[in-house]
């Protein structure tokens, strides 16, 4: 199971995207503070689950 910190961090990279409607990692790097394999990870998760194309 995934801790708690991990789910804050996909819970604010699904928010940014909505908001912006981008999926470009540089833009998300900049503007979100996180790492560039944690970001891999959750848009990975995000594509998986359905809720980002």
């Amino acid at each position: 199971m995934l801790d708690r910190k991990y789910q804050r961090k996909k819970h604010t990279v699904e928010k940014f995207i909505k908001k912006f409607g981008k999926v470009d990692h540089s833009v998300i790097l900049n503007n979100v503070d996180i790492d560039y394999d944690t970001l891999m990870r959750i848009l990975s998760d995000l594509r998986n689950e359905g809720r980002i194309k």
